[in-house]
């Protein structure tokens, strides 16, 4: 691993900790990583990472969470992840990414849009199995299901943990997937996601920091806005 590598590392750590508060930053990070590795071994190098910060996440925000949430999402989500693995072969992932921008783009109109807002909450079998295949697939489920839990609205810090606890129970199920099937957990992700662990941490830090002093409404209208971001930089 040459200097480059590691500075690259160190700094998608800190966009990832920010990310896993619930800030959409995979969008600078995410597509250097997979124009530089490819989409299987950046969605590799990207994993440990993730799943280790998930896991102090979930112990930060661990009375934070809406076990309700978590278990109406999940049975769907896995359904989706499993589509994905059997259809990873056939499916584009550019169509495919074009298909979530164009979800994302629609769940984020009818967020602001407050007569439809509470709906959302119905459609758990949509944002889980098109959230489940994006994470399998491409690691960009993130603005998918923002939108999903920001309709239940609740405050900040009951979100990040439901979404904290969440992905920490998806994950650890596919863990297993992109060992065993994916195959892109190896020695060579593995010694390139390490590298960030440290700086996720400090992205988490400084992520708790600004969003104390954000209150509710500038925090979900930022969430769904990153979101909006990656979609559309997803479409184009």
């Amino acid at each position: 691993m040459d200097t480059f590598e590691i500075l690259l590392m160190l700094t998608a750590g800190i966009g990832m900790g920010f990310s896993l508060m619930g800030m959409s930053t995979a969008i600078v990070f995410s597509p250097i990583l997979i124009s530089i590795y490819g989409s299987k071994l950046g969605n590799g190098i990207m994993f440990i990472p993730f799943l280790i910060a998930d896991l102090y996440v979930s112990y930060l925000y661990r009375k934070n969470y809406d076990k309700k949430i978590v278990l109406k999402l999940i049975p769907f989500s896995v359904v989706g992840m499993i589509i994905a693995s059997i259809f990873a072969t056939y499916i584009s992932e550019y169509i495919f990414r074009k298909i979530i921008a164009i979800i994302i783009i629609l769940a984020s109109i009818l967020f602001f849009l407050k007569k439809y807002e509470d709906k959302l909450t119905k459609l758990s079998w949509v944002f889980g199995i098109f959230g489940g295949a994006s994470s399998y697939l491409a690691n960009v489920s993130g603005p998918i299901f923002n939108i999903y839990l920001l309709s239940y609205k609740q405050n900040k810090e009951d979100f990040i943990g439901t979404r904290a606890i969440f992905f920490t129970v998806i994950n650890i199920i596919k863990l297993f997937m992109y060992i065993f099937i994916f195959k892109n957990i190896n020695s060579f992700t593995i010694s390139r996601g390490v590298v960030a662990i440290p700086t996720i941490f400090l992205g988490v830090f400084l992520a708790k920091k600004l969003l104390k002093i954000i209150n509710q409404k500038t925090f979900n209208t930022i969430i769904v806005f990153l979101g909006l971001i990656v979609a559309i930089k997803m479409l184009l």
